[in-house]
């Protein structure tokens, strides 16, 4: 079966003002097949968001290139849906115009905006609030919007860089319970950045560890953990093996950092 997506040999070097260079990551292969949710661990500084910018178009690699559906990713496309960690609302916009602005972009007759929008609304547990304004929600509620956003644009893959990563301990509790619920219903391929162990199992389907910087894919591990998943889970004997093997996994590539 061919892979939605496929990372062919991605690496990517900066160059400073004064002309030195920077290898953010080694060449990376990795493939996410349709429906996946796969979760990018690694210590802080390895390179996951910069793969994952490279796969949204926001930034190049390098080398190596990257396939979506066969074809070569050249720049930024409704076919990827990005949610980051920062609110990127525009706060100008109501939380329904939000929603509603990728799908006016593209064309789409207002009634049918209309009720996309509000099928997504509902989706993410913000019925009522579509006439508010970014500033007048909490952070939880504005990235449930983000998410809403990504959807309604029927991405080919969401790709979401630590969306939780600024949330307090218990919204982002909330947010999982409620990206999963949303993924185990829509099937939707994702990927996601994060640098939380227990998030990275909670969510996924498979984790795909970073090496320190220059970061490289240095394992895969599955994650077969059934589905609908409810947060106690997460105390059962099975997510505590997977959560050790990670732990030591990521202390390993965090003290051969130190050692650099």
């Amino acid at each position: 079966m061919n892979p939605l997506l496929s990372i062919q040999a991605v690496s990517r070097t900066f160059i400073s003002p004064n002309g030195q260079a920077t290898q953010a990551l080694l060449p990376v292969d990795f493939e996410v097949q349709e429906n996946d949710f796969v979760t990018i661990l690694g210590p802080s500084g390895c390179g996951k968001s910069t793969m994952l910018r490279i796969v949204a178009g926001l930034d190049y690699p390098t080398q190596g290139r990257v396939l979506l559906g066969g074809r070569p990713v050249e720049g930024p496309g409704a076919d990827r849906g990005m949610v980051f960690q920062s609110y990127t609302l525009f706060p100008w916009l109501t939380i329904e115009q939000n929603i509603r602005f990728g799908l006016r972009e593209r064309g789409m007759p207002e009634a049918q905006q209309k009720e996309r929008a509000a099928y997504f609304i509902a989706k993410v547990g913000l019925r009522g609030f579509e006439q508010h304004f970014p500033k007048q929600l909490s952070g939880g509620m504005q990235q449930r919007t983000a998410i809403a956003r990504a959807l309604a644009n029927d991405p080919k893959i969401l790709l979401m860089d630590e969306p939780f990563g600024a949330l307090d301990n218990q919204t982002r509790v909330l947010m999982q319970e409620l990206l999963l619920g949303i993924w185990e219903a829509e099937r939707k391929t994702v990927m996601f950045v994060t640098h939380d162990i227990d998030e990275a199992i909670f969510m996924a389907n498979r984790v795909a560890v970073f090496s320190a910087r220059p970061g490289r894919i240095k394992s895969e591990i599955a994650v077969t953990l059934p589905h609908p998943r409810h947060y106690t889970i997460k105390t059962s004997p099975e997510f505590m093996d997977l959560k050790a093997r990670l732990t030591e996994e990521i202390r390993a590539e965090s003290m051969a950092a130190d050692a650099h």
